[in-house]
């Protein structure tokens, strides 16, 4: 199965789908990006997804009998031995254990992999990205949580339950009172996440600051804090949201340096929507403080710390990798 040339790659996510079809160096073909709908419950979702490889198989003019099958990188945990996704929890109701690999194999006749939607990234970005020729390599993905993925002696590190790469519930401010969706406090991703940001923002104008973040949030953002947000208001010269991301990236640098400490990578990767806007203008003040944190200071610049290059496509790349590796 592996000969065969060409695999499909998909990044589903509560916001978008993407799918590509993807051949043995990485190039994306074919590609079809839609909305998932959430609220309009997991059949509707479901049908979207299967439609959505069938345009991309379309636009990359390639049949059925090319293909080796399918990786599908979803934002949540999963079962690979049944092909279950255990929980989603940004797609709503109905989505607990749910046999999306049976499913998809059932109605496009392709045999199909499930990975978590980080590890993917990483793996996309350790073979097609900034990390190739690498060894050991680590990859952040900055949006509304923060996850990684760990790739060690070539190998996606995935731990014996599941859950190895969750830097984002890594704690990095002590006790301060700032609690994440898990309920732990000090976490990098209480601060550095969507929700971590919002947060911020809010009491600096609760503290009689001014922002243009609550109206970009309508306009532009429709009623979210988007990468788009984001980058707008910092055009605008926003104090609360310069203050807020400048909070972020301390914790972030914290983040990659307890990294670097613990598995002492080639290279930290970030991605996420920021980083694909902001580059290393993002990254930058990232690696300093992830450099003051690295207990070997002198060598802390042999780590190289990068923005990825396959930007929003690392999850679409990374879940063909997934199945050309395993299927």
């Amino acid at each position: 199965m592996a000969k065969k040339p060409y695999f499909i790659g998909v990044d589903f996510g509560g916001t978008s789908i993407r799918a590509g079809v993807v051949d043995k160096d990485g190039n994306v073909i074919g590609f079809e990006k839609r909305k998932t709908q959430a609220e309009l419950g997991t059949d509707v979702v479901f049908e979207r997804l299967a439609v959505a490889i069938e345009r991309a198989m379309r636009a990359a003019d390639v049949k059925a009998r090319q293909v080796g099958g399918i990786g599908i990188g979803v934002p949540g945990p999963v079962d690979q031995e049944r092909g279950v996704v255990r929980v989603l929890v940004n797609l709503g109701k109905g989505w607990t254990n749910y046999p999306l690999v049976d499913r998809l194999e059932r109605r496009l006749g392709l045999p199909a992999w499930l990975e978590n939607d980080v590890r993917v990234g990483a793996l996309g970005e350790y073979h097609h990205g900034a990390g190739q020729g690498l060894s050991d390599m680590v990859a952040i993905f900055v949006g509304t949580g923060i996850g990684g993925g760990i790739i060690l002696n070539g190998e996606l590190r995935t731990g014996f339950r599941g859950g190895a790469g969750e830097v984002g519930h890594t704690c990095v401010n002590g006790d301060d009172g700032v609690i994440d969706v898990t309920g732990q406090t000090g976490t990098v991703e209480g601060i550095a996440g969507r929700a971590g940001l919002e947060r911020q923002i809010r009491e600096a104008i609760a503290a009689g600051q001014t922002s243009v973040v609550p109206d970009l949030m309508q306009t532009v953002g429709a009623g979210r804090l988007t990468s788009r947000v984001v980058v707008e208001a910092l055009k605008q010269g926003d104090a609360p949201m310069q203050s807020a991301l400048a909070a972020a990236q301390r914790a972030l640098g914290r983040c990659a340096g307890n990294v670097m400490n613990i598995i002492d990578p080639e290279m930290i990767v970030f991605g996420g929507g920021v980083t694909e806007r902001l580059g290393d203008k993002f990254v930058a003040p990232i690696r300093k403080f992830a450099q003051e944190h690295y207990v070997a200071r002198s060598e802390a610049r042999r780590i190289k710390i990068v923005p990825g290059q396959l930007k929003d496509l690392a999850g679409v790349v990374g879940a063909s990798v997934a199945a050309r590796k395993f299927l």
